[in-house]
């Protein structure tokens, strides 16, 4: 069992919504500057699906997109693919400057109609749309052959997972952004012991930070073993699945 039971890992943390926080890589370099060049209105067009799996940044890329457009002054929203499925979510959707779906292999064949017609309404309203989803467009499962279609009127981009070494950089970098220090002994283990993304590494270093804190010990493999024991690893394992 772990020596911090009262330390726990929240898995639901908001992701950071900034361009700049964002950890690029070889992997994602284009689909980062791709994004931030549709937002800048460096690219004619006005629509944007991403793809890619859970913990490839889709997310992290449409609230930095939310937040440039917001800071602009323009008016922005952000739908989860959940939300769209609840009846009138959509309406007015289409006033917005900017409108972000995200997890959009959620939605249900009753949403697609709705969905269909927002897209229309907001391409000819001249504004801007940007999706995200786990899967390609074709693996959707789209009843509606028609939304299937004018989802692939945009730009698409595929996220792929961080390149060892990126990952590494990523997590280093995390655990300096909070003014503490790892050495290459942490990075592997952390990387060798839990998921390896980084959505969920980012509340590892949380939770580590804390203990540091209070603790005023410096992270080290022992720390980690006394913070996250082998029950807590295999459950945040399984919870990530």
């Amino acid at each position: 069992m772990s020596n911090h039971p009262q330390l726990t890992l929240s898995l639901d943390t908001a992701p950071a919504t900034s361009f700049d926080s964002f950890h690029l890589d070889t992997c994602n370099e284009l689909v980062h500057s791709a994004v931030s060049a549709f937002v800048r209105a460096a690219l004619d067009d006005i629509q944007l699906y991403l793809w890619g799996d859970a913990g490839t940044g889709k997310s992290h890329l449409l609230m930095a997109a939310c937040d440039f457009y917001h800071r602009q002054g323009y008016r922005v929203a952000y739908l989860s693919g959940d939300l769209i499925n609840q009846s009138g979510s959509l309406e007015g959707m289409d006033s917005f400057d900017l409108l972000c779906i995200d997890d959009l292999q959620r939605l249900d064949h009753a949403a697609e109609v709705e969905l269909f017609h927002l897209i229309n309404r907001v391409r000819a309203a001249g504004n801007k749309l940007l999706f995200a989803a786990d899967r390609p467009i074709d693996s959707l499962g789209l009843a509606l052959k028609d939304l299937q279609t004018r989802l692939v009127w945009g730009l698409v981009y595929k996220l792929d997972p961080l390149t060892d070494d990126g990952l590494a950089n990523a997590l280093r970098q995390e655990i300096e952004n909070r003014s503490l220090y790892a050495s290459d002994e942490v990075i592997s283990y952390v990387l060798k012991h839990f998921p390896r993304r980084m959505n969920l590494l980012k509340q590892v270093v949380d939770t580590l930070d804390n203990v540091s804190l209070l603790e005023q010990r410096r992270i080290t493999v022992p720390l980690i073993k006394s913070v996250f024991g082998e029950a807590e690893r295999a459950e945040l394992a399984g919870r990530m699945r």
